[in-house]
């Protein structure tokens, strides 16, 4: 998910960044300034925490170090995300070079336009927790419950209309006290 908040952040940051050049081409300083992006509630990044970055030193055998890097640095221009960014998590994973770079490959694949819709990070949190339910043992994803599994326990919990069915025998819904 960190990963996946770089890029979101990174997509966001080049678009302020542009729209700072375009409306300002003299005022240099203006681009390096974390509060001409914190007044668009942009998060400010500097050059070694941006997506762009991590993705060109995606083959770097020290890349968890830099994304690491990246987020220390992100919660220190940014005092409104203090203390919510992984720290040393990427570095003590001991996961390969070459895994952490398809994961960034496959991050980056996402369509930047895409953040807009409803809910996009919640989405790949949720298409996670399904790799991970699914890959391991029972007990592992005994927690996890499926979107279409949450949207029929709400339908349940309000029906409107229609009739339930359990193990094949419908249920009569009640609508202001009478019956359905």
């Amino acid at each position: 998910m960190g990963l996946v908040f770089l890029k979101f952040a990174g997509d966001k940051f080049e678009t302020r960044r542009k729209q700072i050049e375009e409306e300002h081409p003299d005022l240099f300083m203006l681009r390096e300034m974390p509060a001409t992006y914190h007044a668009d509630n942009v998060y400010y990044l500097n050059e070694t925490s941006r997506w762009s970055y991590i993705v060109k030193n995606a083959s770097a055998d020290d890349i968890a170090i830099k994304i690491d890097t990246a987020m220390k640095d992100i919660e220190e221009d940014n005092p409104s995300l203090k203390g919510t960014l992984p720290q040393n998590l990427y570095a003590n994973l001991g996961a390969p070079a070459s895994k952490i770079k398809s994961l960034i490959d496959e991050i980056n694949k996402i369509n930047g336009d895409r953040f807009h819709e409803e809910d996009l990070i919640g989405r790949v949190y949720e298409y996670f927790l399904q790799i991970y339910a699914a890959s391991g043992t029972k007990e592992d994803g005994e927690f996890y419950t499926p979107s279409s599994g949450v949207r029929l326990l709400t339908e349940l919990i309000e029906p409107y209309d229609g009739v339930v069915y359990e193990n094949k025998t419908p249920y009569l819904i009640h609508f202001n006290g009478i019956a359905a």
